[in-house]
């Protein structure tokens, strides 16, 4: 009997794998948007190695590359004040962390071999590697966070590219795209100029400023400030703030950044842009660490009114770091009861279905998981200002 039971789930799941194209899937919510594979993609990776011949070059270039990859992807997940405790790249198998690789812009001489790589490594190894260590890790990333760029000049304040914003500039310049916390920066076109101008910024009036997100698939924005001390004899120094507007309102503490002996003021803003992201995505990493101490088990109900209900759930499930297994107990017409194996606490699992725009609930000794709202707007969103890492 258990036996014929387990044979009948198996051809459920096929059967719904099989199927799933035949039916529009539910969309995620914008948090839920980015795919946590892309976590583990590393792009803009240089390399310029020369030997005796070129297929030797070729051959130390990728493998080199593919090392300095993995140390950017391990420093992302890591916390900053662990990352003396990360293992040597050079030291570990990197074929066993390598899931693939593109190569762009390759140059190839006799001697001498020059590309961009970009390499996906392998979510499970890399996460196993880190477990091992004991090491601390975040893999969730943010919904996207539009970013505006505000510079309070002697000359008065500057918002868009047009204005000769020389903030805006360095935020073009130096945004790193693959943070978990995943700011974006807009077009700065004619329309954005229409939704927000600098008298809203200043007034953070949340108006504007979501209609501005909500045309780059962002959830809030996030205006960062910047006033330049006035000119002296040292070096050129500026004062940084930066305010969430939106869904979630919220200030930091202002960050002073002072340049260092021959530094231009753009390479004193291009350097706080690095610092401030820094920061922020600490804050971010920090509040989203795995907890593989901590963890549980629980039967939930899931109901659906057709077959793309439960497709749609579970690919998000299965999209989540917290949520371990997943595991089919009764597949019924318009209900589904599984066993949810997560890690950390509840409230943690609770932000993470949140991110699918999914609610959890108890109801007497039963739990039930249930979409929060509709799902959102299909338009995709124009393309942000394109940056490199």
């Amino acid at each position: 009997m258990l036996q014929a039971r387990q044979n009948h789930l198996r051809l459920a799941i096929t059967l719904l794998w099989l199927t799933a194209g035949l039916w529009t899937v539910a969309g995620s919510s914008p948090g839920a948007a980015q795919s946590q594979d892309d976590v583990f993609r590393v792009s803009g990776i240089a390399v310029d190695v020369s030997s005796t011949d070129a297929v030797t070059a070729r051959r130390q270039a990728l493998r080199e590359g593919q090392q300095v990859g993995l140390e950017r992807l391990l420093r992302r997940l890591v916390p900053a004040e662990e990352h003396q405790l990360l293992p040597a790249v050079g030291g570990l198998p990197i074929d066993r962390y390598v899931q693939n690789f593109e190569i762009n812009e390759e140059e190839l001489s006799t001697t001498q071999y020059v590309a961009q790589l970009t390499v996906a490594y392998e979510p499970d190894a890399v996460r196993q590697l880190l477990q091992d260590r004991s090491l601390p890790f975040a893999e969730t990333t943010s919904a996207p966070l539009v970013v505006l760029p505000l510079y309070e000049g002697p000359d008065g304040p500057r918002l868009w590219p047009e204005e000769g914003n020389p903030w805006w500039q360095a935020w073009v310049d130096n945004l790193d795209p693959e943070r978990l916390l995943r700011m974006i920066m807009p077009l700065g076109d004619l329309q954005d100029m229409a939704i927000v101008t600098t008298d809203h910024v200043r007034a953070a009036d949340p108006g504007p400023l979501s209609t501005l997100a909500r045309r780059y698939g962002g959830a809030d924005v996030l205006v960062v400030t910047a006033v330049p001390a006035p000119e002296a004899a040292g070096p050129p120094s500026v004062r940084l703030t930066a305010r969430r507007i939106g869904a979630i309102d919220a200030s930091g503490e202002p960050l002073g950044f002072a340049g260092r002996e021959g530094q231009t003021m753009d390479e004193v803003l291009a350097e706080a842009v690095q610092r401030l992201q820094d920061r922020l995505d600490e804050r971010w990493k920090s509040s989203n660490l795995l907890r593989f101490d901590q963890g549980g088990l629980m039967v939930v109900d899931i109901p659906i009114t057709q077959l793309s209900d439960w497709v749609a759930v579970s690919r998000g499930l299965d999209s989540l770091p917290e949520v371990r297994r997943v595991e089919i107990d009764r597949f019924a017409q318009d209900n589904v009861r599984v066993e949810l194996q997560y890690i950390g606490d509840q409230p943690r699992l609770e932000q993470a279905l949140a991110r699918l725009g999914l609610a959890l609930s108890q109801e007497g000794e039963a739990w039930r998981l249930q979409p929060t709202a509709a799902s959102p707007d299909s338009d995709e969103p124009p393309n942000a200002t394109s940056t490199s890492s």
